[in-house]
């Protein structure tokens, strides 16, 4: 099946709201300053403005597995992040050191992004973002989520129900990941992903680099979009995979093809 993407984010600033600024979210901030600059440069009018939203602060595990230094401890993850690339690249990108949820419920209309990002580590978080989407008041055209454990990395992105309406005439709409995992909607279902007090019991429980690896397919998979619409000269872009899982410990990578809920 081949998805087109909604004309319009060939037309205007593209929103992107990013939940979670630690492993997978820092190093995703990153990338997506480096996309927009690329989409202005291959002709996109404003390529993309962020919100970052992370209420969690630097601590001493965070430095060196995450992009965060010694002289970072004790300062929000959020403003750090996006302090230092609206300096590096000149952006007006915003950061707020809060829970994504307060956010959106503290908004007096409703919490509209092109792009929902998701870089969190707890079955509650995702809970919480799939029951924003599916608000009514709230639209969200995409969801990409990254998640990973020790060894394995996942990214999906999909299109929350809420923005079926509004984004007709695209194809079958793209199920999101707590479609395709209904077991993270169970909150019976013990967490798996505990804070670790030292760098050394964060690199135990999970592997150096995994997080590198769920960011930079994410990120070519939101390029490999862009690149698309740039060859389709004005007319609605295509692709046909929406995600990858893969195993560190296995060296395998598995693509996932779009296909209807």
């Amino acid at each position: 099946m081949e998805h087109l993407i909604h004309p319009k984010l060939l037309e205007r600033r593209v929103a992107v709201h990013l939940v979670g600024v630690g492993g997978n979210g820092a190093q995703m901030a990153a990338c997506l300053a480096r996309l927009d600059i690329a989409m202005r440069a291959l002709g996109h009018p404003l390529g993309l403005h962020v919100k970052a939203f992370d209420a969690d602060r630097v601590s001493e595990a965070n430095v060196g597995r995450q992009l965060y230094s010694a002289a970072d401890i004790g300062k929000h993850k959020a403003l750090v992040t996006i302090h230092r690339l609206n300096q590096f690249y000149g952006l007006d990108w915003e950061a707020h050191p809060m829970r994504y949820e307060e956010f959106v419920l503290g908004q007096r209309y409703s919490a509209n992004a092109d792009l929902l990002v998701s870089c969190v580590d707890s079955r509650s978080e995702r809970q919480a973002l799939h029951q924003l989407a599916w608000r009514d008041a709230n639209h969200y055209g995409y969801w990409l989520d990254l998640g990973n454990t020790e060894s394995t990395a996942q990214v999906v992105l999909g299109e929350p129900q809420s923005s079926a309406a509004s984004w007709q005439g695209q194809g079958p709409r793209l199920p999101c990941v707590t479609e395709l995992f209904p077991e993270l909607l169970d909150a019976a279902a013990p967490e798996d992903n505990q804070p670790s007090c030292s760098v050394r019991m964060s690199l135990a429980s999970q592997g150096l680099f995994v997080n590198d690896v769920a960011v930079r397919y994410a990120a070519q998979l939101r390029a490999a979009v862009r690149a698309r619409c740039r060859h389709q000269s004005g007319i609605q872009a295509q692709w046909s995979h929406r995600g990858r899982s893969t195993h560190l410990g296995a060296l395998r990578l598995q693509p996932r093809r779009c296909r209807a809920p």
